[in-house]
């Protein structure tokens, strides 16, 4: 069975495949970034930070380059090469790897230090000290702002005890959910 599947034409289906959800996958990060945190989710993985292993640090476009090059490998040599499925695979994987690891490289080395107008809200804006741009009413939703690499930044807010909050006054961002910041007043001491 898994001869034939080799032999027929579906291997060149799969890599077809990759390719075009790999390019949809390149699109959507794309445009999800420049939109703002509209494709924003919270996906825990249940790795601990012992473990060495971050999969927030691996770059989307790593990742779409990777299964690109699978897959474009993968029709080359198939389909203009004449290959045979086993080592149409093994180069395919091979030179997938090179190039989603030069990406990623890239990402790291060369876009990630020049701080991108690409980052993520949360891990921004938690622990922040903000101010209050429209008061934040008994229970109710207010407004914050802060500035940061990309510019100024303004956010609903909620206070964390549900207390009103003047305009003017600065506060510390303990959590985002979606665009509204959950706030708490700076103890002063």
């Amino acid at each position: 069975m898994f001869r034939e599947f080799l032999a027929s034409g579906t291997l060149n289906l799969i890599y077809a495949g990759v390719v075009l959800t790999s390019f949809v996958f390149a699109v959507i990060v794309l445009f999800g970034a420049e939109v703002g945190d509209i494709l924003d989710f919270d996906f825990d993985l249940g790795v601990h930070a012992d473990a060495g292993f971050d999969f927030i640090s691996v770059s989307p476009f790593g990742l779409a380059m990777f299964g690109a090059t699978f897959g474009m490998t993968g029709l080359i040599t198939r389909l203009w090469l004449n290959m045979e499925a086993i080592p149409s695979i093994l180069w395919a994987v091979g030179i997938g790897l090179l190039v989603g690891g030069a990406a990623q490289a890239l990402f790291i080395y060369v876009l990630s230090p020049s701080k991108s107008s690409h980052f993520n809200l949360a891990d921004d804006a938690i622990g922040r000290e903000v101010e209050v741009i429209i008061t934040i009413p008994d229970g109710g939703l207010g407004q914050v702002a802060f500035d940061n690499v990309s510019g100024r930044v303004t956010l609903g807010a909620r206070s964390a005890r549900g207390k009103r909050i003047r305009r003017g006054e600065f506060v510390q961002i303990e959590r985002i959910t979606g665009r509204v910041a959950v706030v708490r007043r700076i103890k002063t001491e």
